[in-house]
């Protein structure tokens, strides 16, 4: 996520300790258009997010109730093994729903300008 590592850098040049890190994070609210999915929100817990609030469902990949609930269940063991455990954070979403989808709607047609360019020919296939 682009954000923990923003602030990351930020807190570790300024000389912030690894529990200082992680009390800031413990006073950070998140906001964003989509709910994050499973993976950016086992990496939210793992920090120690205090909330995330967002607007529409990601209904293919949400980590924050749509498909895992890792908000509210981090602390449970995934296996057996001992691995490291986040922390549950308060999530909110359907903030602006509508405006969210029409947003990503908009994004998705116009394509993204700063997707990299691939390197091999697109090959499409006919049906």
């Amino acid at each position: 996520m682009e954000a923990i590592d923003i602030l990351l850098e930020q807190w570790q040049k300024s000389g912030l300790s690894v529990s200082e890190v992680a009390k800031k994070f413990s006073n950070c609210s998140l906001y964003v258009t989509c709910e994050p999915c499973i993976m950016c929100a086992a990496a939210l817990s793992i920090v120690g997010i205090k909330e995330v609030f967002y607007g529409c469902a990601n209904d293919k990949f949400g980590g924050c109730g749509s498909i895992l609930s890792l908000h509210s269940s981090c602390s449970q063991s995934l296996d057996s093994e001992e691995i490291a455990q986040g922390k549950s954070f308060n999530c909110t979403g359907g903030i602006m729903a509508s405006e969210a989808i029409s947003l990503l709607r908009s994004f998705y047609e116009q394509g993204n300008p700063n997707a990299p360019k691939p390197h091999r020919p697109v090959v499409h296939q006919s049906k």
